[in-house]
């Protein structure tokens, strides 16, 4: 904890990593400012950002929901330092507090010793924040419904990585969380509307075709996607092709979510790893820092399967997963062609926890 606390300060200070939290700071500034739609706006918000970090060769962009505008609004009222280490301090507590809850002090090291969080913190983005309200809502979805649906409601700040989430409710029964997550979805939309403005929800629209700019034609940005849509531009696919790819991906994903929810004698933690590993997946928008779900989902399995249970190449597999994130990372530092192999690492624990599922199953407990 100490670790990255004091590696949290020091990016603060030095300014030098924080690509994408400049980003959301600036957002929230112009939101200050009365300008909340200029950051839809990429020429703007280029040249906006270019005056903190006029070095960088970076191309940036705002394409994020109006929900998430509304939740880094207060952000711009600090200076850039201050807010960078308020917002991944309470990502980080939330993120630690949920792992506690699953494995003790234990799952909290698999938390904070994983390259994905460090990441995180150098680029000061949302992954650990996403991926603690998706842990949690799970957490509290048998005791909690309510709660659970509300907090899936406020993940539609990153509406790509909650897509599964609907269909593991159907799967699994939980109506009335279904519900609550599709009202508070709503009701957290309309706040941002209402605070911001109704020209806010349709500039979210039209700059959502520019986002796919961003990852369609760039190597520099393949290289950072942990997806199958990725890989496939990478090995040389066509744009068509590529999403084909991703298409038999997503349908992978969307099977073995429903087979594994709709299985009452599955546990529940197998379940929730099941979800949070094939939701990744699914997407063709998703980035190094999203790989927090799949540290997550290496937790909720840890727990659920004693360690004498594991064969020697699922322990291997397992291990690929939580040091994956560290051979995208390294792209920042020496940019080497390494093809995208997070992608077929994910099918493989999809296959590896339906087997688990298969082998024998306990029956669904409670969470304490």
């Amino acid at each position: 904890m100490l670790i990255s606390i004091l590696g949290v300060f020091w990016v603060s200070v030095s300014y030098q990593r924080l690509f994408d939290f400049t980003v959301f700071w600036t957002a929230s500034r112009l939101a200050e400012s009365g300008q909340a739609l200029q950051a839809y706006d990429p020429d703007f918000l280029q040249r906006a950002v270019r005056q903190l970090r006029p070095q960088s060769q970076w191309v940036f962009g705002w394409y994020y929901p109006p929900t998430f505008y509304l939740m880094i609004y207060p952000l711009g009222r600090l200076s850039l330092g201050v807010s960078y280490l308020f917002f991944c301090l309470i990502s980080l507590l939330g993120l630690g507090g949920i792992l506690y809850r699953l494995l003790k002090w234990e799952g909290v090291l698999w938390g904070l010793l994983s390259s994905a969080t460090l990441l995180n913190f150098f680029t000061g983005q949302n992954g650990l924040l996403t991926a603690a309200l998706a842990a949690t809502a799970l957490w509290n979805l048998e005791k909690r419904p309510i709660l659970a649906g509300v907090l899936i409601g406020v993940l539609s700040i990153k509406p790509q990585l909650g897509i599964l989430f609907p269909i593991a409710l159907i799967a699994g029964g939980y109506w009335r969380t279904l519900w609550v997550a599709g009202i508070s979805a709503l009701l957290f939309m309309g706040g941002a509307v209402a605070i911001l403005g109704i020209d806010i929800f349709y500039a979210w629209l039209q700059a959502i075709p520019l986002s796919r700019v961003t990852f369609e034609d760039r190597y520099l940005t393949w290289i950072l996607m942990p997806t199958l849509f990725a890989l496939g531009r990478q090995l040389g696919f066509s744009v068509v092709q590529a999403y084909a790819g991703q298409a038999l991906g997503a349908l992978l994903a969307i099977w073995a979510v429903w087979q594994g929810w709709r299985n009452q004698n599955a546990s529940v933690p197998i379940r929730c790893a099941l979800l949070m590993m094939a939701s990744i997946l699914a997407t063709p928008y998703a980035y190094y820092y999203d790989m927090t779900w799949a540290m997550v989902s290496l937790v909720w399995l840890v727990r659920d399967i004693k360690p004498e249970a594991w064969q020697s190449w699922e322990k291997v597999l397992l291990g690929l997963v939580w040091i994956s994130p560290l051979l995208i990372g390294l792209h920042f530092v020496i940019p080497l062609p390494i093809p995208q192999i997070s992608p077929l690492l994910f099918i493989g624990m999809l296959l590896l926890i339906l087997r688990r599922i298969r082998m024998g199953t306990r029956p669904d407990v409670l969470l304490r």
